[in-house]
């Protein structure tokens, strides 16, 4: 079978294909038959060597794919061949065949087309976490989104709307938040494509507080960090909760007594930990977004399709910042 290999650790362009062994569904496990894989910030950190999952060459990158169900093994009680399902994992997505511990498979609904269901479930399944959950969003609250024309902060803008917030929705460029309109967001700010000096943190922390007039934003969800990190935390209203989702424009560091004096939460947002020490968590989380899905108010934004074989190209786009919504790899 073709798979995507990343025998050492540099920039996208070093990725091969390869033609490796299908893989054996063991006890427990279910093989599925990749269509689609979806293309995660997280895969080329991997390929960078960057990952806190610390995955050492030769692997392969991959974290969320769809497909058939095409063996299962002994112990397999909810699944059986031919189901239509999405799957998410440590790594290896991005291959014709991928064998999953059943607990990682997730059956998805019939109007749901592969290229859909692999960018579905990791960024929606993060925001629903991290709203809901973590920042506890309530109905008539302010949510500023960072890295709006993003897959995870598009379905930020969604779940922030299907809650009750208004969503302020904040990207570097005109057409992602021409997309982040379509997606539900009440207003839109277009920040400059950094990274920002002093001055430049200053004026983007005062344009956000305008944003709210001045009394600061209930929740903010930071999926950039970078130097936006300190102008939208001081954006914050007291007793407002910072999101830190992610580090496209690099790891954040901002003085904690903007928090203190606001009595602000940060909170870091990191969701399979969550899966791995609360079990079961994930089964109401799934139901919500499925019916989401359903209702028409959480659909993934896939804006670009490549073949397996152009990996590279794909995560080259996410690593120099030049993607918008989500990008998937086809298999067939």
């Amino acid at each position: 079978m073709r798979t995507i290999v990343c025998r050492e650790y540099g920039p996208p362009e070093q990725l091969v294909l390869e033609d490796r062994a299908a893989p054996v569904a063991g006890p427990g496990q279910v093989v599925v038959a990749v269509h689609a894989a979806g293309v995660n910030f997280t895969d080329v950190l991997a390929t960078l060597g960057r990952s806190q999952l610390k995955v050492k060459p030769p692997f392969t990158p991959g974290v969320e794919v769809a497909g058939f169900v095409k063996s299962v093994g002994s112990g397999v009680t909810r699944l059986r061949e031919g189901t239509r399902v999405l799957a998410t994992c440590y790594n290896g997505g991005y291959a014709e065949e991928v064998a999953f511990e059943e607990m990682e498979v997730t059956q998805i609904p019939a109007a749901m087309d592969f290229p859909t269901a692999a960018a579905f479930y990791i960024a929606s399944n993060t925001s629903l976490y991290a709203l809901r959950t973590r920042a506890r969003l309530q109905r008539g609250e302010t949510l500023l989104v960072l890295g709006a024309g993003s897959g995870a902060g598009l379905t930020a803008i969604e779940i922030g709307k299907a809650l009750g917030a208004h969503v302020v929705a904040a990207a570097s460029s005109d057409a992602k938040l021409q997309i982040a309109k379509r997606h539900g967001a009440d207003e839109t700010l277009q920040y400059p494509l950094g990274p920002l000096d002093l001055e430049g943190q200053k004026a983007l922390a005062t344009e956000f507080r305008a944003r709210t007039r001045s009394t600061g934003f209930s929740v903010v969800y930071d999926g950039v960090g970078g130097t936006y990190a300190e102008p939208a935390l001081r954006s914050m209203a007291r007793c407002g909760r910072y999101l830190s989702i992610g580090f496209a424009a690099g790891v954040p560091s901002v003085p904690l007594s903007i928090a203190l004096f606001r009595n602000a939460d940060i909170l870091g947002i990191e969701l399979r930990d969550a899966e791995e020490r609360e079990p079961g968590r994930n089964v109401d989380g799934v139901a919500t977004l499925f019916e989401l899905f359903e209702q028409g108010r959480l659909r993934p934004e896939i804006t670009a399709t490549f073949p397996l074989e152009q990996a590279a190209r794909a995560q080259r786009l996410l690593l120099d910042r030049r993607a918008t919504g989500r990008i998937v790899l086809t298999t067939r």
